[in-house]
Parts: structure tokens; C-alpha cells; sequence
């Protein structure tokens, strides 16, 4: 997994709620897009996130100012197989 984040918090608020989402298929087997907006306790966030190996692995990039956020995340809908593992 790598990731690079940066994000600063209003520590008064505990506040959540998605305003709009929406997700898409692909022409590619088992992959999938998201599209998300969202207002949160965040002031300023910016998110990268690629994972492999492991459920739902794929990239989510989050980008968010003054509590609203917009999520994009790019990912394979499968459970990753813990008991076969090819890369041994």
C-alpha cells in the first residue's frame, strides 16, 4: 500500500454526511469507479491511497476544503484469497 495524505481536522465538529454518490462499471472485469461528495469535520484534505492484495484493492484520491469532500475511487469489487497467495 502506499499512501500520501494531508489533512487538517476541526476537532469541535464530529459531523458527516454524504451528499451525492454514484458508482460506474467498467470495461474491465471486476473493476469499478465510485464518485463521492461529502461534507465532513475536515478544513483541508488532500488523499492518495493505491492498495493490491487485499479486498477491494485500487486507488482512492480524496480532495476536500472547508468540510466538503469529493472522493474518487478506482477499484476491483473481489475479496482477496488469504490462503493462496501467488507472490510466495
Amino acid at each position: 500500500m502506499i499512501t500520501l495524505d494531508f489533512t487538517i481536522n476541526n476537532p469541535y465538529s464530529k459531523k458527516f454526511r454524504n451528499l451525492w454518490n454514484k458508482f460506474y462499471g467498467t470495461p474491465f472485469k471486476n473493476k469499478f469507479v465510485e464518485l463521492e461528495v461529502y461534507r465532513d469535520s475536515t478544513i483541508v484534505v488532500f488523499s492518495t491511497r493505491w492498495t493490491c492484495c487485499k479486498d477491494h484493492a485500487g486507488l482512492n484520491i480524496v480532495v476536500g476544503l472547508f468540510g466538503f469532500c469529493v472522493h474518487f475511487n478506482f477499484y476491483d469489487n473481489r475479496h482477496w484469497n488469504y490462503t493462496f497467495n501467488k507472490w510466495e
